[in-house]
This record gives C-alpha cells, structure tokens and sequence, in this order.
C-alpha cells in the first residue's frame, strides 16, 4: 500500500466491508466463550442485561497512571475508563488500557485509527461491526478504521481490562487532534448513542451528523495539499513542513 493512498483511507470516513468474524478475532486455548467454566459462563448469560440501564459505578483505575478519558452514564448502561500507557518515543503506536466496570460498557463509536483489543483481565464481548466476538483472557480483536464497534463486560462481578494498540500517532499526523470527535460525552460526531436505526455509520443521530461542516471540510482539504506538497519536499524540511499542518 501506498502512503497516498493509506492517507486517503484514513480521511475518507467509509467504513470498510464487514469482516467475517473469524477475521476479526482470535484465542488461545481456553479463552473462546465455549471454553469457560460453567460458573464464569452462567455468571455472563445472568449479566446479559447490561444492554441497558443499570451498569455498575465507574472502574477503579490504575494508581500510577493519569486517566485519559472516562464516562459514566448509567441511562445506556456505560461506566469505563481510559488510560494512556506514555511510553517514551512513541510516533505511530498508541498503547492504552480500557477498564469496563461489570455488567457495562463503553459506548458504540468509530474512528480513523486500526485497533487491536487484547483481553488482559476479565471476560469480553466485542462487537466489530455486526460481528460479535466473545473473548476471555488473551484473546485479541481487530477493528478497521471506521467501523462501528464497542466492548461489553459480560460479567457482574468483575472489571474487564483491555490493552488498545492503535496507530492514532499515525492518524493523528493526518487528521489532527480528533480524539474528541469519536466520543460520546464531548458529543463527538463519531460516535453513536446505540438506540435502533441510529447504528449504521452515516445515518442520523443524536451526536449530529458524520460529516463535517463546510468549514472543517474547507479546512481538511487545505490540509490535505498541503500534506502532498510537503511530501515533495528534503526529509528535513518535509518534518517543519507538517508540525506547521498537523
């Protein structure tokens, strides 16, 4: 693939055809869903109704890590939290951990950024498009950019972890600073409040609507020339080319 047109992937907003969910995910042994023990199985099936209102209060985060984003609404079920693993000289990789309270979850969402989800602690279902993937420990899902997914804490007992490895330092040379705009709470445009119809990527909901306003897309257009212009340029100018557009 190129760089043009991975950049062009990454500004377009369209969601890619749904991969089969074995495409999706994989697990070691005893991590699938049909591998668990009676208890752990029984105890999710009687937590199935985190679907709805009554998720638990928000999750306990890690003690030497700031929080990087959280929300709590108990209306739609979502109590989690996010938290920025900094290593040092990152540029493309961007580590997080996401903890899920029982019985919650976080909200329906997408992004420009590829995913990778890596159950580390807890039991997990991952949606990834009409895709359902259920996980236990070590079990790993993938999300392309722009599809609609959300995780779920099955259990009523105990907090799912879950290591996040994206390329937002990557989409984040493109886009700019975005983050905001996939998350509900700040009314973000990408993501979705999960009632019946309001699902499917570009349809209407009450976040607004997907695409940008005249302005921004004004705005990301320039951008985006100038970005080709500065890949024309010696590798040294080309690095204060982009800090001046990023």
């Amino acid at each position: 693939m190129t760089l043009d047109r991975l950049e062009a992937g990454i500004r377009d907003r369209q969601p890619p055809l749904q991969p089969p969910a074995e495409r999706c995910g994989w697990a070691p042994p005893g991590s699938r869903e049909a591998d668990w023990a009676p208890a752990a199985a029984s105890a999710a099936v009687e937590a199935d109704g985190l679907h709805g209102p009554g998720a638990a209060s928000a999750p306990a985060p890690a003690p030497d890590l700031p929080i990087h984003y959280q929300h709590h609404d108990p209306a739609r079920g979502i109590a989690f939290q996010v938290q920025r693993l900094g290593f040092d000289g990152l540029q493309v990789l961007d580590p997080r951990l996401v903890r899920i309270a029982p019985g919650a979850c976080n909200e329906r969402h997408r992004h420009a950024h590829e995913s990778l989800f890596v159950v580390l602690e807890g039991r997990a279902e991952i949606h990834v498009g009409e895709a359902v993937l259920r996980l236990g420990p070590g079990g790993v899902a993938y999300v392309p950019r722009w599809l609609v997914h959300q995780s779920r804490n099955p259990c009523s007992e105990r907090e799912l972890l879950l290591l996040a490895i994206t390329d937002f330092g990557l989409t984040g040379a493109v886009l700019g600073d975005y983050d905001r705009q996939t998350r509900l709470r700040f009314a973000g445009r990408d993501a979705f409040g999960g009632a019946e119809g309001q699902e499917a990527a570009g349809a209407a909901h009450p976040m607004g609507p997907t695409e940008p306003a005249p302005a921004a897309r004004r705005r990301r257009g320039l951008r985006g020339l100038c970005s080709g212009l500065g890949r024309r340029l010696p590798a040294p100018l080309r690095r204060l080319w982009r800090s001046a557009w990023s």
